[in-house]
């Protein structure tokens, strides 16, 4: 099914591939920011909506890499769970020969993430992810505590998710192509290409947002006119605020200023440090920070030049 596909059904099949992944990649680094990083429900990508193309491209990446090579090197007995892959015949288990698909994905998946950092570092002035506080980083894009997470990432994609993935692909393709008499599905074909209408027009705004539109306002003035506004409104906010304040009755004020003062004082106790192995092999100590402040109160990268 996947060799000795036309031009055009492997396009629309990659495309679909491409999308599952650049989705579910959305939602593991949605999860992972909101826990471990930022600390709080970011939207971590350049665009608005729920996809990272970083991820889709990893998911085509990787599969591609495995298959063909499974395919090419049918010699070298590579992992064949179950018979999954049906060009390799027999079930095979795992053995010494898979160490070079996973090593090939794992530093495809370090350049990958290297090139697209670059691309949004210095084209779109975001910073998508940051390392900087990172032993061993380099520009703040990839370092090697994360390159072994791509690693792990590999071997899981490798043994646990590519057999299916590769029998996501058939079923994929046989309800938008048809097989055996099965009627081709031109629905779905016209969803997916709806899909993709949406990602590219959301990439055209995103992409006008963080460049073109900052440095017109600058220009034109329109940045100092918008601060002007944003001033008086905070006023009026302010004003608003203490206006309601003072109708408030004293003893919901107190109770009300009993509670901040707790929160101050749980908020002023020292944290916990992070443990001595975390900051020999992952933190440096001398540049910890909190990628937090690479988003705006709407949970939107930040631009390098408005944080500058």
């Amino acid at each position: 099914m996947i060799f000795g596909l036309r031009p055009v059904q492997a396009i629309l099949l990659y495309l679909f591939l491409f999308l599952t992944g650049a989705f579910l990649g959305y939602l593991l680094e949605v999860l992972f920011r909101r826990f471990f990083t930022a600390k709080k429900w970011v939207n971590p990508g350049f665009m608005r909506g729920p996809w990272l193309p970083l991820y889709g491209f990893g998911v085509v990446l990787m599969f591609t890499v495995v298959v063909l090579l499974l395919y090419y090197l049918p010699s070298w007995s590579f992992y064949n769970p179950y018979g999954f892959y049906d060009f390799l015949g027999e079930a095979r288990g795992a053995c010494v020969a898979d160490l070079l698909p996973i090593a090939i994905m794992t530093l495809s998946m370090i350049l990958l993430e290297f090139v697209a950092g670059l691309i949004f570092v210095k084209g779109f002035k975001v910073k998508l992810w940051d390392y900087t506080n990172m032993r061993g980083n380099i520009m703040g894009i990839i370092c090697p505590q994360f390159n072994f997470i791509w690693f792990a990432l590999a071997v899981i994609f490798y043994y646990g998710l590519n057999p299916f993935v590769y029998k996501l692909a058939q079923v994929a393709y046989a309800y938008m192509f048809g097989t055996d008499g099965t009627p081709a599905h031109f629905g779905f074909i016209f969803l997916l290409g709806l899909v993709y209408g949406v990602i590219l027009i959301d990439f055209i705004l995103s992409a006008g947002v963080f460049t073109r539109v900052a440095k017109w306002a600058r220009k034109s003035g329109l940045s100092a006119r918008y601060d002007e506004i944003r001033i008086k409104y905070k006023e009026g906010v302010a004003q608003a605020r203490e206006r309601l304040q003072e109708a408030i009755p004293n003893p919901v004020k107190t109770v009300i200023e009993n509670g901040i003062e707790k929160i101050r004082e749980a908020e002023a106790k020292p944290k916990k440090a992070a443990g001595w192995f975390s900051k020999l092999i992952f933190i440096d100590p001398n540049k910890q920070k909190s990628t937090a402040s690479n988003y705006d109160e709407k949970g939107r990268p930040v631009s390098t030049d408005k944080k500058e």
